[in-house]
């Protein structure tokens, strides 16, 4: 028997809340104050980092950077270096491995499939729907502004971008390959090629793309709490596999959905954040706070 299902309001709150959660635990005490002078200070150079650091708002420009950051990704690889492409290669590389063993890792993971796998599958699977994250990414940018948490609303905002681009690269490409699903019946390698049809879409997996794309803009806005990224890369991961218990992807479609949803997050970030010419660094000296001013060249 498979286990109790949850409605789809009680799952995304449920998403929203864990949010609020680590929102809370990611806020930065003052500890060892020796006067209010030094909290003073603080709190004025938390105040000049948002405003030289932190120019993500619900607002045109950032409506603007859906188009603008799109199609700078779809433009890099020509502007990649060495590096980069090495990283492509990688992920090419890796993702053919294990088209390889596509249909031997499938026929195990339906071996192994039982009333615990599914239920495991049913409390992660919300995790890398779009149709949850987003609204639940929704109600945690209201938290931010209620409560005056700019990182909230920048970690709100960075994570409905990087999830709705990511699957836009993912779409294009199940129309482009349409490859059958494992549920389907057919072997791994069943490929029909490009069409409009909306059936037999299983490359690359939507869910893993969100999922990963998520728990990256999570992990990175929050990286000084260091058990972030394990939980949200951990959470990431559940989520995908999830599919695969489920038989509605093969293992490679789990693997190049993560790599998109992943790469898609670090590129959006990193767009947002060059835009900002002056960094305004807080820091410690061990007895009183600091500013340093950084120029990117």
């Amino acid at each position: 028997m498979r286990g109790m299902k949850i409605g789809c309001g009680p799952r995304f709150l449920l998403i929203a809340f864990l949010l609020i959660v680590l929102a809370g635990a990611g806020k930065t005490p003052v500890y060892g104050a020796p006067n209010d002078m030094l909290i003073k200070v603080q709190t004025d150079e938390q105040k000049l980092t948002a405003s030289a650091l932190d120019k993500t708002e619900l607002n045109k420009d950032y409506l603007k950077g859906y188009y603008t950051d799109t199609v700078h990704i779809l433009t890099s690889p020509a502007r990649w270096e060495k590096a980069d492409w090495f990283t492509a290669a990688a992920v090419v590389g890796t993702v053919a491995g294990v088209y390889a063993y596509d249909q031997d890792l499938q026929e195990w993971m339906q071996r192994k499939r039982n009333n615990t796998t599914n239920r495991l599958s049913d409390v992660f699977r919300p995790f890398g729907n779009a149709f949850y994250t987003i609204p639940a990414l929704g109600v945690f940018y209201g938290y931010g502004h209620a409560a005056e948490d700019q990182k909230a609303r920048r970690t709100a905002l960075f994570g409905v971008e990087s999830v709705v681009i990511s699957n836009l690269f993912t779409q294009a490409l199940k129309s482009s390959t349409h490859r059958h699903r494992p549920s389907d019946g057919n072997r791994y390698d069943q490929w029909d090629g490009p069409g409009f049809s909306g059936s037999d879409i299983s490359f690359p997996s939507n869910h893993a793309a969100s999922a990963f794309a998520l728990a990256t803009v999570i992990a990175d806005e929050y990286r000084e709490n260091v058990f972030v990224a394990p939980a949200a890369y951990g959470v990431a991961t559940m989520a995908s596999l999830a599919k695969v218990n489920d038989n509605d992807h093969w293992c490679s479609d789990i693997f190049f959905g993560a790599a998109i949803g992943y790469l898609t997050a670090k590129t959006t970030m990193a767009l947002h954040k060059s835009k900002s010419k002056i960094e305004i660094i807080p820091g410690t000296d061990g007895k009183r706070a600091t500013l340093s001013l950084g120029v990117p060249f």
